[in-house]
């Protein structure tokens, strides 16, 4: 693991890192016209422009502390940084911190930052600052989505409970020098601290702006925000002073809201740099002459599309119906047929190229008969008696709707209705979905972290945060619980694919699909490298533009290029 300049990071390798080295191996990433530092390995890069992506929804929130959403995440990682960032193939890498090391036990963690890195308003990064950061989100007032870990640091229970003023096991060694003492290892530690939550922020301007910190945000990132006007763009511009040296691009601009088939409408105008390909257009994208303008980039990601049942609620609360349902729906024939977005149909928790994926687990085949069989089971003979069901989504896409529609369709030969229900703003869907309110939804999860816990926890285990589903049993907490403090990587598999197993049978869900990036780029777009982490996680300052979109075209019309 090389930071800028060939010097090895001090580091010791625990059992923890052991598993985060073997599990990571298999992660590997795409690119075209690939800067790993700016100025340096492309000769012809050259600085300038403006970079123009499409945001389906507005962010919740740009403070770091409490981003838990895919649209505030890609705004955020561009403005913030924190100890820790992943390189292309999704291994931890020096960020501010210039180099660490662990203890042999995996509990003390010990960071040397970088000297010089700057805030975007100019004042030096320091080890303090880390420290009111993590403080920050120990909070009791407003404990935010990387609680899980902080409290594993010592002394942070007696902080949230008012106890203590200060947190034991955060420490500022000297300026430079930080130091995590930890109750008990935690295998996935280093990732999670690449988190965007776990950015630096300055204790002055959050205090000065309060609660307008979330719409005005200072960082230490690449880029800062210049304007945030919701439902309409979002503005970043370079930020002349960043560690790794200034970005190639002027400025980034989030144009927000819009379906995936106006965003590519606009690409194909020479709005956008760059366009996800909707639904069924795959094919004609691959085929079609008028398309060889542009750059075409294919990449699975670390992803899954479920449809989620409370169940808390009846009829939910059953698993008997929530397994009939699985077993209801064709869903393999909705991915190929409906979704068409070279995704590919999900059989468990964990999308293919996440460590410990189980490619030997079946799930549910497609069977009306044993679906009939459990609704009567479950007293419901026929569909008779059963409720209305009410199924929500906030996508605004073509092939949403025709996904739900199938799922009317199969469901009404069980004899159950479903009724579909769309809402218009993301910030309404997620706080419907806390309330507990809805009975059934659309809903995928992103890979932040190239680590099993990072679907389990969350989603499944009962104190998740996100875990919209209600789901909760006593076994798999268990097995999740001593999963994180596994540092063995083979039992660490064993104890997560135990969990999914036992997972599956309660179905608190349908697994739908696992997603590819599947996106074209401008001609002229360069420097553009995606991991398994998809399109949030673009590190930008990499990209540069052959030509800005004002000048004009040569003319010449270059080939598709492809990246599987």
């Amino acid at each position: 693991m090389e930071k800028e300049g060939g010097q090895m990071p001090k580091l010791v390798r625990t059992g923890s890192l052991v598993w985060l080295w073997v599990c990571l191996y298999v992660l590997m990433c795409s690119s075209f016209g690939l800067a790993e530092t700016p100025g340096r390995l492309e000769p012809d890069a050259r600085f300038g422009g403006t970079y123009r992506r499409a945001l389906a929804n507005n962010p919740a929130t740009l403070d770091p502390a409490f981003v838990s959403d895919i649209y505030s995440r890609t705004v955020v990682t561009q403005i913030s940084k924190g100890l820790v960032q992943f390189d292309a193939h999704l291994n931890p890498v020096p960020a501010i911190a210039e180099f660490w090391e662990a203890s042999r036990d995996g509990r003390i963690w010990t960071f040397t930052l970088r000297q010089g890195v700057q805030f975007h308003h100019g004042r030096e990064v320091t080890a303090q600052d880390f420290v009111y950061s993590f403080t920050r989100l120990l909070s009791p007032k407003a404990l935010g989505p990387m609680i899980d870990f902080l409290r594993r640091i010592q002394g942070a229970d007696e902080f949230i409970e008012g106890k203590a003023a200060t947190v034991q096991g955060l420490k500022a060694i000297d300026r430079y020098t930080l130091q995590l003492a930890l109750k008990e290892p935690f295998a996935p530690s280093l990732t999670v601290l690449a988190l965007a939550n776990a950015a630096v922020v300055p204790q002055e301007e959050v205090e000065r702006l309060g609660d307008r910190f979330a719409q005005a945000p200072v960082g230490a990132g690449p880029f800062k925000l210049v304007r945030w006007e919701p439902g309409k763009e979002i503005v970043l511009a370079a930020n002349e002073h960043y560690y790794e040296g200034r970005p190639f691009l002027d400025t980034v601009v989030f144009k927000v809201g819009g379906t995936f088939e106006q965003t590519f409408a606009q690409f194909l105008a020479g709005n956008l740099d760059e366009a996800i390909i909707p639904s069924g257009k795959t094919e004609e994208v691959q085929k079609e002459p008028r398309y060889r303008q542009y750059q075409l980039l294919r990449r699975p990601t670390l992803g899954l599309l479920f449809i989620g049942f409370n169940t808390h609620l009846k009829p939910f609360d059953d698993k008997r119906v929530r397994q009939a349902f699985n077993y209801a729906v064709d869903k393999e024939a909705i991915v190929r047929e409906i979704t068409q977005m070279g995704s590919l149909s999900a059989n468990g928790v964990l999308p293919p190229g996440m460590p410990g994926y189980d490619p030997d687990l079946q799930g549910y085949a497609y069977d009306p008969a044993k679906a009939k069989q459990l609704l009567a089971e479950a007293g419901y003979p026929n569909g008779a008696g059963f409720p209305v069901v009410q199924i929500w989504t906030v996508s605004k896409a073509e092939s949403t709707k025709a996904e739900l529609v199938a799922y009317q369709r199969y469901l009404a030969e069980l004899g159950v209705k479903l009724d579909i229900y769309f809402t218009d703003a993301w910030t309404r869907y997620t706080e419907m979905l806390q309330r507990g309110e809805l009975q059934m939804f659309r809903y995928a999860w992103y890979a932040d972290l190239p680590d099993p816990d990072n679907f389990f926890f969350p989603l499944l285990h009962s104190a998740g945060q996100p875990n919209y589903m209600r789901y909760g049993n006593p076994q798999v907490d268990r097995l999740l619980e001593r999963a994180r403090e596994e540092l063995d990587y083979a039992q660490r598999v064993t104890l997560y694919r135990e969990a999914e197993r036992i997972v599956m049978e309660d179905a608190p869900w349908i697994t739908q699909h696992n997603h590819i990036f599947e996106y074209l780029y401008q001609p002229y777009v360069q420097g553009v490298e995606v991991s398994l982490l998809g399109d949030r996680w673009i590190p930008m300052n990499k990209i540069w533009l052959k030509r800005t979109p004002a000048e004009p075209s040569t003319g010449t019309t270059s080939n598709v290029k492809t990246m599987q």
